[in-house]
């Protein structure tokens, strides 16, 4: 989870660890839902296959039936860390230039809040 090489909405949907990371899991999962159906090339047998392998998830099915269709933004996302306890982080996409679909994905906390401290003490 998390890590490279994970699929972040393989493991939006099939890993449960993920469903105790974000207290917020419904809207999250979601906007992943609603991320996929924008953002990937339904004529890619790769796609097709990850959306095959989802629907065995039940709110994935649900959440993919609905047709949403927004591309992931910068936005902020709360999580829940097993030593710091919950942060609130901005999240910010970066395509990497001449590579396929490859993305750096960066999360930052505001300087000075709660979350910046909570960071800080995992150094």
């Amino acid at each position: 989870m998390y890590e490279p090489g994970n699929n972040l909405a393989r493991d939006m949907f099939l890993a449960p660890e993920t469903r105790r990371l974000f207290p917020d899991w419904p809207e999250i999962a979601a906007q992943t839902a609603a991320a996929l159906r924008a953002e990937a090339d339904p004529r890619d047998p790769r796609t097709a296959r990850l959306v095959a392998e989802l629907k065995a998830d039940d709110d994935f099915r649900s959440l993919w039936a609905r047709h949403d269709a927004r591309p992931s933004r910068d936005e902020l996302k709360r999580f829940v860390h097993p030593v710091v306890g919950e942060l609130a982080l901005r999240r910010q996409a970066l395509t990497v230039a001449g590579a396929e679909q490859q993305v750096i994905i960066a999360y930052q906390a505001v300087p000075g809040s709660p979350s910046a401290a909570a960071l800080a003490r995992l150094l």
